[in-house]
């Protein structure tokens, strides 16, 4: 059994919808969904930082939820001002108890 007291950060998984911009037109964007959930964020370091499959994807963090259906790897996550893209969604061991989120930061230019 996990221990609940590891998920301290709360998280909210966001999909890709078109959404009208301030001039009405409909353009791609990203909305929050109705899945927030409890998590353990855990950021890679130096040699921790995988290098995932032949296309050489960085992987800067590792998030731990419990299970839940209706995930999917073409959301992303938003943690306070933190947004992740999801590059693989691991139901660890295929017990449907936890998942390992393996994701990678966007950062802003700004």
């Amino acid at each position: 059994m996990t221990n609940p007291a590891k998920y301290r950060c709360r998280i909210t998984f966001q999909r890709k919808e078109n959404v009208q911009d301030g001039e009405g037109n409909w353009v791609p964007g990203w909305v929050d969904t109705d899945i927030t959930v409890w998590a353990a964020i855990k950021d890679l370091r130096g040699k921790e930082i995988i290098e995932a499959g032949a296309n050489s994807v960085k992987i800067t963090t590792r998030i731990y939820i419990r299970y839940r259906e209706g995930l999917s790897e073409d959301m992303r996550i938003k943690y306070g001002a933190r947004i992740f893209d999801i590059t693989f969604l691991n139901n660890l061991e295929q017990r449907n108890i936890e998942y390992e989120i393996l994701a990678n930061e966007v950062k802003s230019n700004g």
